[in-house]
């Protein structure tokens, strides 16, 4: 799913093939017209589960720091969410039926991760999932984050204050939001689609069935 994962698994098998998370992109769609101003806020939006909802304590300092400069909003989807002074927290359960219509109410959408073993394991689906319905992401520097989001398509931050640096260039830049989300679209309709894991994965299929034994 990753280069991480695929990295551990020609330790002991050379014959790897990497197949990243990818998303349904007839299904995550931008918002119609993508255009259209958001009744909301500046929406930082998290969709993920209870599991992962913990890593959302990373955001609590840099979007209170936010919310001084500015109205915020944070839109969890999947899990519980952190109490923020001064930040409008909306918790919301996970549906199939609504998670696009959910992701689209982001402004941005943001993967906050701790750099563990099991992190660096994780296949950034939450920031496919946002990109593909064209919304710019800012995401932790771990595994597959940094192959997942090129600069064109977002931001990674580090620390608190990279965090709080993007969260400003975003909300005072809608164009910058608008040409990042549609360059994030392209680029899971290129690397992310199920449209564009299909060849690798039939082709893989194809190789195994010609190298076995009658």
């Amino acid at each position: 799913g990753n280069a991480h994962l695929a990295a551990y698994a020609r330790r002991f098998n050379a014959n790897v093939t990497l197949l990243p998370s990818v998303v349904d992109t007839d299904h995550f769609i931008p918002a119609d017209p993508p255009s259209a101003a958001s009744p909301f806020p500046f929406t930082v939006g998290w969709i993920g589960s209870p599991s992962t909802a913990p890593f959302l304590q990373a955001l609590v300092e840099p979007l209170q720091r936010f919310a001084r400069e500015r109205p915020v909003r944070l839109l969890v989807v999947g899990g519980p969410a952190p109490f923020i002074p001064g930040v409008e927290v909306i918790e919301s359960p996970w549906s199939l039926k609504r998670e696009v219509e959910l992701i689209q109410q982001f402004s941005v959408g943001v993967m906050p991760l701790p750099d563990t073993p099991w992190a660096r394991g994780k296949c950034a689906y939450k920031l496919i999932q946002c990109m593909a319905c064209a919304i710019p992401v800012i995401a932790s520097p771990v595994g597959a984050n940094v192959d997942a989001v090129p600069p064109s398509c977002g931001f990674l931050a580090s620390s608190s204050d990279e965090w709080l640096a993007a969260f400003r260039q975003l909300a005072a830049d809608p164009g910058l939001r608008a040409r990042m989300g549609a360059a994030g679209r392209r680029w899971v309709e290129e690397r992310y689609s199920l449209r564009s894991a299909l060849p690798v994965l039939t082709d893989v299929i194809r190789d195994v069935f010609s190298s076995s034994p009658a």
